[in-house]
């Protein structure tokens, strides 16, 4: 094994009601000004994929598309500051999972290359790692992988193939840890790379379509999980 790969809402990141929208409301009246759009805006399902291809994203289109059918009209450079501003700086360090760092901070002992990747509407690569800089886990995370950035979302493979290639790693000297079995199992193992799913509470152990090379309750039972393929 050389690449670790960790999904990030509820795998890494747990969060209890909407601590964001207070950060993105301010940072859209700071851009714009009050607007009588923006708390609609930020309660709305803006995601219009294609039928043909429903993992597709494109954000910055569909807030356009969403803002005309409402009443305003922005251009490209308006549409992708208000973009921005839905990806206001977050402080993740109070909504981390029991474990997580450590489990983070254990494949980074031995050697891996640790990758986190989630699919995210408006916040890109660049500023997911923003964000995770400001926790205690900053110095173990070698990159972030977002669906913004990469323009589709998790299964689709192109997160995963993101992944790998920054890890410089194949598939099969990779595992993926995650909480959906859909989104992050079934993407994951379709292209060769083991899995681990972590299981929500109430889950049973038999819901996946595909299923998963290891099953975990809480990130602290992680490392027991992996030990065999490491020392494999």
């Amino acid at each position: 094994m050389r690449t670790a790969l960790f999904d990030v809402g509820g795998t890494l990141l747990e969060t209890r009601g909407d601590p964001w929208r207070p950060l993105v409301l301010e940072a859209i009246r700071r851009e714009f000004g009050a607007r009588p759009w923006a708390e609609t805006l930020y309660d709305a399902d803006i995601r219009r994929p294609a039928p043909d291809d429903p993992h597709r994203q494109e954000t910055n289109r569909w807030l356009s598309e969403w803002l005309k059918a409402n009443g305003e009209e922005l251009g490209e450079a308006d549409v992708e500051r208000l973009r921005g501003a839905f990806a206001a700086p977050i402080d993740y360090g109070p909504h981390l999972c029991e474990g997580a760092t450590a489990a983070l901070r254990w494949c980074k002992a031995r050697g891996l290359t640790v990758v986190l990747i989630t699919n995210t509407l408006s916040t890109g690569d660049a500023e997911a790692g923003r964000n995770w800089r400001r926790t205690e886990a900053a110095d173990v995370i070698d990159h972030v992988v977002t669906s913004h950035s990469v323009g589709w979302a998790k299964p689709h493979p192109a997160m995963f193939e993101r992944a790998l290639a920054l890890a410089g790693a194949p598939a099969s000297e990779a595992f993926m840890v995650g909480d959906d079995l859909d989104v992050d199992v079934a993407g994951a193992g379709a292209l060769g790379i083991r899995t681990v799913w972590k299981r929500p509470r109430g889950a049973g152990r038999d819901q996946a379509r595909r299923r998963p090379d290891a099953v975990i309750a809480s990130l602290r039972e992680l490392p027991a999980a992996l030990e065999p393929w490491i020392r494999a």
